[in-house]
């Protein structure tokens, strides 16, 4: 499989899975497992990284141009209330909770990031998917079905608190394991914690913004020696914008299929894909 193949290949995959609760990394590691990128010599992983980044700031995107007037009504108001000519404090709480809700993976994230580098090139990486896509569907089924299934759409929180927003925040660091998936636990615990699946749904959305951002500059001071080869760069760029246009219709149908249905299918097949990754691991001699 030629590179270029393989970028709109994984920025389909990138496209599909980084806002459903199935988790992109986990299935951009297990794709990349069979089919690695090739044709950058002694750069092949340092690239495989760099590129995972680019997509993954595609995606982010699209959430900040789909809900671009949202953001901006949000900081105007901040604006305002911080300089003293409203009292609506609408606008900062919104911000607060994204901030309460980012704080902990980012910590959690640059204290722990070499041992989470160091996972990726794990033997045992393909298990720990397996089990990782194995426990997160139960999760959902079990929050689906045990403690939101009394909920309705109009009984529950509209506004997440920012007692909603720290425990989302701490829960999400759970995500940090590959296979686990950030929209996972941060829509799970948002069900958990009483949010509606719109609610807890966007609330996902918006906290990726500050999250995968500061991942995404990490990411390029750590490869910035990569961003002087040109056909690094086009590859890179192709695989952004391709995120980025696929993301925005996999978001506006992610929502319009949360009015009717719950989260019930991402369990079964996140308890499908992670039996079969476990069986595949022990028949194929991985151990």
């Amino acid at each position: 499989m030629s590179d270029s193949l393989n970028a709109l290949l994984r920025s389909v995959i990138e496209s599909i899975t980084e806002f459903l609760p199935v988790s992109s990394t986990g299935h951009l590691f297990l794709f990349s497992s069979f089919f690695p990128f090739s044709g950058f010599g002694e750069n092949n992983a340092a690239f495989d990284d760099l590129f995972d980044i680019f997509i993954q700031t595609g995606a982010i995107l699209s959430v900040v141009f789909l809900y671009f007037f949202h953001l901006k009504a949000e900081l105007f108001s901040s604006i305002r209330f911080l300089t003293g000519k409203s009292k609506e404090k609408a606008g900062i709480h919104f911000y607060l909770t994204l901030g309460v809700g980012a704080l902990p993976v980012l910590l959690s994230g640059f204290l722990f990031k070499s041992f989470l580098d160091e996972i990726k090139s794990k033997e045992y990486l393909l298990l720990l998917l397996g089990l990782a896509w194995l426990a997160g569907g139960i999760a959902i089924l079990v929050v689906e079905n045990k403690f939101a299934a009394n909920k309705s759409e109009t009984s529950g929180s509209e506004d997440v608190s920012l007692f909603q927003a720290m425990m989302i925040g701490l829960i999400q660091c759970i995500a940090l394991i590959p296979g686990v998936s950030r929209s996972l636990a941060t829509i799970t615990a948002g069900r958990f914690f009483g949010l509606t699946k719109r609610k807890s749904a966007e609330f996902s959305f918006y906290v990726a913004i500050p999250v995968l951002f500061a991942a995404g500059l990490y990411k390029l001071y750590k490869h910035r020696i990569l961003l002087q080869n040109q056909e690094l760069i086009l590859i890179l760029i192709l695989g952004f914008f391709i995120s980025f246009l696929l993301c925005l219709f996999v978001i506006k149908w992610f929502l319009f299929y949360l009015k009717k249905y719950s989260f019930d299918i991402f369990g079964y097949y996140r308890i499908i894909l992670g039996f079969s990754v476990i069986i595949y691991y022990f028949s194929s001699g991985s151990r």
